[in-house]
């Protein structure tokens, strides 16, 4: 797939059947990606038993590291990601350029997640788990703009959230201030335009539907 191609990548996946819309710009536009390199933070044996999904696995072996991946519609998953640690980004592009045939600028242009949590959120108090979704957000910002200072990418990288303005877990304003002091050199909201999405729960069943707000944060590469 060598060329000009415009991908996009995503970051902590979870249920395969509520899977981040990467097609979605502001202004309620569409941008069609010819690929898409996906990352969840399960093993894909988890992934297949708790979301009952398979693919085409398969592993790389990069600097010292055996990754697993998967060939799921035509899209890669990576398995194993933590998205805030720059390395593991750096290596689920790797897979992607690798399979694609592409730079990593043309993978890392459009980064997309919905709905960042803490780990353990329900065991949480609301203001520890806006404490620890400011964190997140954060590690998240500092890794993607890492990965791709190692990565060779000279571009400005759009990360793209999908986060109602009144999430309790993290909202409008405090979503906004984390992501510019992740290095963010502007954040802007699709003020009028909601998005509906299906959410799986944290243990793999259905959830509810929801509406949410598209927030885009400017990164330096």
């Amino acid at each position: 797939m060598a060329g000009n191609y415009k991908g996009a990548m995503t970051l902590a996946e979870g249920r395969y059947n509520y899977r981040v819309d990467v097609d979605i710009i502001l202004n309620n536009g569409r941008d069609k990606k010819a690929f898409v390199v996906r990352t969840s933070l399960e093993s894909y044996g988890l992934w297949k038993a708790k979301y009952g999904k398979s693919g085409s696995p398969f592993s790389m072996f990069i600097k010292g590291t055996i990754k697993e991946a998967a060939v799921i519609d035509r899209e890669i998953w990576v398995f194993g990601v933590d998205a805030t640690k720059t390395n593991g980004i750096v290596t689920a592009v790797k897979i992607g350029m690798s399979y694609f045939k592409v730079s990593a600028e043309a993978i890392l242009n459009d980064v997309y997640v919905k709905n960042l949590n803490a780990e353990s959120e329900n065991d949480m108090l609301r203001q520890a788990l806006v404490t620890a979704n400011k964190k997140l957000y954060k590690e998240v910002c500092i890794a993607i703009s890492e990965a791709a200072g190692i990565l060779g990418c000279k571009s400005i990288l759009n990360f793209w959230i999908f986060s109602n303005n009144n999430n309790p877990k993290i909202p409008k304003d405090q979503l906004h201030s984390t992501l510019k002091a992740g290095g963010a050199t502007s954040v802007t909201t699709d003020e009028n335009t909601k998005h509906i999405f299906d959410v799986g729960d944290n243990f793999g069943g259905p959830g509810q539907r929801f509406k949410t707000n598209l927030h885009l944060a400017r990164l330096n590469g």
